[in-house]
This record gives structure tokens, C-alpha cells and sequence, in this order.
């Protein structure tokens, strides 16, 4: 099998699955290019900003990580260019040429440009600055209204508001309000607390997944104290409120908008095909049509099952596509003929607060409270301490 260079563009979870596999293969050799010096494991965000977990265990040392594996090499640049008729990609000091190419830059937060003030008036937490800006705010809000307690109780409410109830609304609305309900019972703070807001303009929660998940985050929810508004439709934010559309208002002091996602910029200028929101267009190999060499996973494509439907963009789905994509490239390498990509899902598990979660598993077995928590926290577990295992492999050479 002849030696090839394969190139990965983007170090989240479909990009260190990718490396991880193509590693294990002697004839390869692998560059690791993002823009960032860490994986961030952003599915344990909402644990993050709770102050459940430190800055420290949602990131893993990508430059470490690299260096533990033979032939794998990290770049630490932002990719401004893919020339696919060279077959190099320019970043600002260099061009990598690259025979094999994997495309992994993820998404971004998506501010639909008709909800006027969307994007000025709210917090991400797609990147850690985004979300350690915002932990760092709240918490420093929360003191000032323990401060201004001591004038008496009749201080204004606070209020944050997460727009949008996908699966990454739900599990921060659920740990925000765990957070807050702890906070004050453990400080015995007397006057009124934190009322979390949850906003979606469908007629559930999570919608379109399973009954059982839906109805098990909503009571949930509501346990905690979370003011649920269904088919709300936000039409125009200002800096501490919110107007819907049917005219109903309402103050905050902090907005997380999870409402969407569109495609990494990466995609506005390769000149590939992508939908409306930036998301490229991939063949059922997962290749760019017509660059049977270039491959794009996870966030940043247009992921469709063989039946055309939508496929919801998950750390799961960035794995499974990325393993596929390693098979094809070893396959192509080898004169077979490549294989469709086929997702299964392996099941679903939401953190919904606490020590208590929800969750679908392979065979259709539901479960919720204690034991899911446990189960989510095993899952990330198994997939962030290897990691780390190799990161200190690599910091000691």
C-alpha cells in the first residue's frame, strides 16, 4: 500500500477520532491543523459554566496529544484556503500539501439574521471563551445580587433565558437551574433566587426525538423550577429583553441562544457546494462531490440518511463519520471500492440537572435519574481519559 499524507482539518470530536484511527496505519503520515492549542470537549459544557467540573477537564492538550502518536504532527494555524488542483492548504505562514484531505472544522452558533439584536444580545458557549465569558459574568452577577441584599429583598428578578430546547438547551437550562437551586439553599440566602427561562418556538421540547426523552426532560424541568414556553417565537432581542411574537416581553440578565447552528466560516470560502446555512454537501462516501480525495465529517456537512432524512448533529454522529471516513481512505488506497456511510444510532443519554439524566440505549431500553447520570458520566469517561492518557504520553517526550 503506497504512503500518503492525509491532512485533518479540525480538532473536535470528528477530528480525534479520525487521527486516532489513521495513527494505528504505519503507512500513513498525519497532520492535525486547527486553530486552537486544545480539543474541547464541549459536550460537558453545561457542567462547565455550573462549576461542576473546572477549565482544565473540558479541554485536552492537542500539541501533547499529537506528539504521543509515531508519525502524527499538530499545526496550530487557521486554515484561509484549500487549493484542490495543487492539492495544498494555505494557512497564514504556510501551504501543507496533503494527498488525502478530512475536513472536521465543526459549526458555529447560528443567529437567524430576523431576530433583530439576537447576536448582540447573547451569549454562545460553542467555544470555551464564549462559555468562560459567561461563567465568568454570571457568577459575577450573582454576587452583586447577594450584595444588594443587604438594601432588602426587593431587588428586580434575575432571569436568564436559553432560546431554543434541543438537546443543548434542555441539558444547560436543567444545569443552570441545579446550579442556582443549589447555590442559594447551600448559602441560605434568604431572599429570591434565579428563574431560568426556557424558549422554543416548537410545540415541545426536543422535538422530534423520542416521547419518552421529552416527557422525561420536561418533568424534569419543571421539578427544578424551569419556566418552559412552548411555541414562543422570539422576534427581536434587546440588550435585557426579549420580545415575542406575539408582543410578550420579558427581562433577563443573561441569554444563551442555542436556537441553530450553521457550518465552521471555513466552508464560505472553499467554493464546495453547502445548504443555506453553510453545511457542505457530501456523497454517500462522505466525499466532496467531484474530489473523491476530500472528505468532510460531522458538524460541518449536510448529514442525511439513506432515506434523505436530516441526521441532528452529535459528537456520535462526528465519530461514526469519521471511522467510515478512515475505512474509505484506506480502501482507496488499497483499490477497493468505497462504502456508503449507513449511521446507527447507538443511543441517546441528556444531563438533565444534578445527578439525574435520561436516556434511550441500544435496544430501545429507556432510562432516567441516578442511573442515566451515572451511564452519561461513564460515556464521557471512557472517551476523555484515554485522551488524556496519551496527551501525558506526549507532554513527556
Amino acid at each position: 500500500m503506497q504512503s500518503n499524507h492525509v491532512v485533518i482539518i479540525g480538532g473536535g470530536y470528528g477530528g480525534i477520532r479520525a487521527m486516532e484511527n489513521l495513527a494505528k496505519k504505519d503507512h500513513l503520515t498525519i497532520t492535525l491543523i486547527d486553530q486552537n492549542p486544545y480539543h474541547y470537549t464541549q459536550a460537558e459544557v453545561y457542567d462547565f459554566i455550573a462549576n461542576k467540573i473546572d477549565m482544565s477537564q473540558v479541554m485536552i492538550d492537542l500539541p501533547s496529544l499529537c506528539n504521543s502518536f509515531r508519525h502524527v504532527q499538530f499545526v496550530c494555524e487557521e486554515v484561509t484556503g484549500i487549493d484542490t488542483a495543487t492539492q495544498n492548504i494555505s494557512t497564514p505562514t504556510q501551504k501543507i500539501a496533503y494527498d488525502q484531505l478530512i475536513i472536521a472544522t465543526g459549526s458555529r452558533t447560528y443567529f437567524p439574521p430576523f431576530i433583530k439584536g439576537l447576536r448582540e444580545h447573547t451569549h454562545g458557549v460553542k467555544s470555551i471563551p464564549s462559555a468562560l465569558d459567561f461563567k465568568q459574568q454570571f457568577e459575577r452577577a450573582l454576587l452583586n445580587r447577594i450584595e444588594a441584599q443587604s438594601q432588602g429583598c426587593e431587588v428586580k428578578p434575575f432571569n436568564i433565558v436559553i432560546g431554543g430546547a434541543g438537546l443543548s438547551g434542555v441539558e444547560i437550562a436543567a444545569e443552570m437551574a441545579a446550579y442556582a437551586n443549589h447555590f442559594y439553599q447551600n448559602g441560605n440566602f434568604g431572599c429570591r433566587g434565579v428563574d431560568v427561562y426556557l424558549i422554543d418556538a416548537y410545540e415541545s421540547i426536543l422535538f422530534g426525538m423520542d416521547p419518552f426523552l421529552i416527557q422525561s426532560s420536561h418533568e424534569r424541568l419543571v421539578q427544578l423550577g424551569v419556566h418552559v414556553w412552548h411555541n414562543n417565537r422570539i422576534s427581536e432581542v434587546r440588550e435585557n429583553q426579549i420580545i415575542l411574537d406575539n408582543d410578550k416581553t420579558l427581562d433577563f440578565e443573561f441569554m444563551i441562544f442555542t436556537g441553530g447552528i450553521a457550518a465552521s466560516t471555513l466552508t464560505q470560502f472553499l467554493g464546495f457546494d453547502t445548504n443555506p446555512k453553510g453545511h457542505l454537501i457530501v456523497d454517500e462516501n462522505l466525499n466532496i462531490p467531484n474530489h473523491p480525495n476530500i472528505y468532510a465529517i460531522g458538524d460541518i456537512t449536510n448529514a442525511v440518511d439513506e432515506n434523505g432524512k436530516f441526521i441532528p448533529p452529535t459528537a456520535q454522529l462526528a465519530e461514526r463519520g469519521a471511522e467510515h471516513a478512515v475505512r474509505n481512505i484506506c480502501r482507496s488506497l488499497s483499490g477497493k471500492e468505497k462504502l456508503p456511510f449507513r449511521f446507527k444510532n447507538q443511543g441517546v443519554m441528556i444531563a438533565l440537572g444534578g445527578e439525574y439524566g435520561a436516556g434511550l440505549l441500544p435496544g430501545g431500553i429507556k432510562i432516567k435519574g441516578y442511573l442515566a447520570y451515572l451511564i452519561k458520566k461513564a460515556i464521557f469517561h471512557f472517551y476523555s481519559s484515554p485522551l488524556r492518557r496519551r496527551s501525558a504520553i506526549g507532554k513527556r517526550r
